[in-house]
């Protein structure tokens, strides 16, 4: 282990890595950090504006009524990014976490005057939308297919105008699929045609950095009952299908935020419609116009907090948990999740941390869970290029101890070329060591990382990603090296 960081103008110097492949890495990787609850609460005042100032010991958390202990704990980031400097990069343009939406207009659970309501709705608000960046449009017909208005691809996080022409495509749509419901349609078949379009909405979406949610538009929600499973007035306990899509969703990081219209709103519905966004993060919202609707979720996202803590390993007990999150100021609310699927995960330890990894260097875009940034130079030896890594250390465990503070960190550098990747990535073991000084000095400045990368004539870009031994979050930034 480093006991001292390595000293610099600026201590922030070179720091030699022994490369290393990644399954001999991981199968002497100590033993795996205990499964986290990762939270994402926002905090509001009773205005409903957003407060970013809490600390960690603001928060108090109860799971299953016993109370917990904060693992890892990281503020919003609301100061806006400087400008990048000539070849550097960032997977936080904007120095806040990204955020992508998808919208799900449902005709399966709204009645036939409903859906012309909001059909007419949306054709006059959509068109209003300050910007379609980020944001996708789907529409769920009667037979359970998800047709796309705006949909998810390569070019269509940057279209910032698609809502002032969606009014023609969604006319269009609605017109092919305003017919009778299917005569064999029932409510089992529709609740998982229902459920399985939320589970690939956030599939989908999973693609995409940062934070991610579902504008469910929505009369209410059916559900199936396990007959063999007594309810006790929790329909949540006892309903088929509601477990797997709440670990799904989990593991996509997405949250669902149903908006209903319906002429017939009821406490029963408000009810369910409310459990449902609580399974998952989100928020419900009722006779909400739509614009209003994403834009307050476009402002959780930026002024959320993240929280994890580490339950016993007898809390997995596939088995629901209820979550009491509050904040010890007053006058403070908070909106978070409230209840998980304690789904036991039985891969090795090694296994796990390594599909972290897989899905990252995998992944059609960057993950932006450890902020990273890059300056890139021509290698000394002049075949291939410098880095200079900043990670962000607020994003890393660092357990203090006797007035210094550790961690560790995988470092992985990937190749990538016009048809995809190119050969296999180097992989080497970070840990370190800080003392106080030195951790207020990362803590302003990142903590560095400094190697060359040897890079051939078919390399066009190179992907850098950094996983935390401690809790298993990842980062990753791709750039071009010509």
């Amino acid at each position: 282990m480093l006991s001292n960081m390595p000293k610099s103008k600026t201590l922030l110097g070179s720091i030699a890595l022994a490369a290393a492949t990644a399954s001999a890495l991981l199968a002497q990787a100590p033993a795996l950090p205990p499964p986290l609850l990762r939270l994402y609460p926002v905090a509001l005042d009773a205005s409903g504006q957003p407060v970013t100032d809490l600390t960690a010991a603001d928060f108090k958390i109860v799971d299953q009524g016993k109370p917990q202990t904060i693992f890892a704990f990281h503020k919003p980031a609301v100061e806006p990014a400087a400008p990048l400097p000539p070849l550097e990069y960032t997977n936080r343009p904007d120095g806040a976490m990204p955020h992508a939406t998808v919208v799900l207009f449902d005709m399966i659970n709204e009645n036939q005057a409903d859906r012309l309501d909001n059909w007419k709705e949306l054709d006059k608000a959509l068109p209003q939308l300050e910007s379609g960046e980020n944001v996708y449009f789907y529409v769920l017909n009667l037979e359970g297919v998800l047709v796309p208005i705006h949909s998810f691809g390569p070019k269509s996080p940057d279209d910032k105008t698609w809502p002032k022409d969606v009014a023609a495509t969604l006319d269009k749509v609605m017109k092919a699929a305003s017919h009778a419901r299917p005569v064999q349609s029932g409510m089992e078949d529709e609740v998982k045609k229902t459920y399985k379009a939320l589970e690939d909405l956030g599939s989908q979406l999973a693609g995409y950095p940062g934070r991610r949610d579902i504008v469910w538009i929505t009369d209410g929600v059916q559900n199936v009952y396990n007959t063999k499973h007594p309810c006790n007035g929790d329909w949540v306990e006892c309903a088929l299908y509601v477990p797997h899509l709440a670990v799904t969703l989990e593991g996509e990081s997405t949250a669902v935020n149903p908006l209903s219209y319906s002429r017939d709103l009821n406490p029963d519905v408000n009810r369910d419609l409310e459990q449902m966004a609580l399974l998952s993060g989100g928020h419900a919202y009722f006779r909400e116009d739509i614009r209003a609707v994403l834009k307050q979720i476009s402002r959780n996202a930026v002024y959320s907090y993240s929280i994890a803590y580490d339950p016993s390993a007898a809390n997995w007990d596939s088995k629901w948990h209820q979550i009491r999150i509050t904040c010890e100021r007053a006058g403070v609310k908070i909106q978070s999740r409230q209840r998980y699927y304690a789904l036991p995960d039985s891969r090795p330890g090694a296994d796990r941390m390594k599909g972290i990894l897989i899905a990252a260097f995998q992944s059609p875009s960057d993950d932006a869970g450890i902020g990273l940034r890059t300056k890139i130079s021509p290698a000394e030896s002049g075949k291939g290029v410098h880095l200079e890594v900043r990670i962000k250390a607020s994003d890393i465990l660092l357990h203090e101890q006797g007035g210094k503070f550790t961690g560790a960190v995988y470092f992985l550098v990937s190749d990538r070329g016009a048809s995809g990747t190119l050969g296999d990535p180097s992989v080497a073991s970070y840990p370190f060591e800080l003392t106080a000084a030195q951790h207020d000095a990362v803590m302003k400045e990142g903590i560095p990382l400094s190697q060359d990368h040897p890079t051939t004539d078919a390399v066009q870009q190179v992907r850098v990603i950094i996983l935390d031994e401690n809790t298993n979050a990842v980062g990753s930034v791709t750039f071009p090296v010509k």
